[in-house]
């Protein structure tokens, strides 16, 4: 991946962090999922140094708003990078709990197997057709493998405070008879 190379020597250099999540999240927890993309979470506050630098690496955003921004390279090649925008007291309780994990050619901050799943969950509430199988196998993954070290007490609130009931049903009906 040297893309994320790439953007990890500079964030170095520019003492800027950020953390891996998504398909290649995922991957690193040992669940087996193809990607075509790489997902970024930054600080809302630390925008404009990401603009720059996907500009640099001759990305063009076609999606910009306060939560999310999208990038396409000039090349087939080249990894679409999506950015997640949180707020700062965001950003460091999910740096505090991220792990470090060996994708290659570098080594990077990766969002932890229970913020991962919260994001999962996050985002099936906001129903995308597209995404939907994706993030619910994800998920699915994430807790049938223990990775998350949720309990069924805690995965329910998660799912009340950042969706419904009738995912943590869903979930639970799913779960049954999987060791977690």
């Amino acid at each position: 991946m040297e893309v994320l190379r790439s953007i990890s020597l500079y964030c170095e250099a520019k003492q800027i962090a950020f953390l891996v999540a998504g398909g290649h999240a995922v991957n690193a927890f040992g669940i087996s999922r193809q990607t075509g993309d790489l997902d970024l979470i930054v600080s809302r506050e630390q925008k404009s140094p990401w603009l720059e630098l996907l500009e640099k690496l001759k990305y063009t955003c076609f999606q910009n708003d306060d939560r999310f921004a999208r990038f396409k390279a000039d090349t087939l090649a080249a990894w679409p990078i999506d950015l997640m925008f949180v707020d700062s007291s965001t950003f460091s309780k999910l740096l505090n709990d991220s792990i470090l994990v060996d994708y290659g050619l570098v080594s990077a901050r990766t969002v932890s197997a229970v913020h991962l799943a919260t994001l999962k969950i996050h985002a099936l509430k906001h129903y995308q057709a597209h995404r939907e199988a994706k993030d619910y196998g994800d998920l699915l993954g994430l807790l049938r493998t223990g990775k998350a070290q949720l309990t069924n007490d805690e995965l329910r609130g998660l799912c009340l405070r950042y969706a419904n009931q009738a995912l943590y049903d869903r979930l639970a009906r799913d779960l049954s008879g999987s060791e977690r």
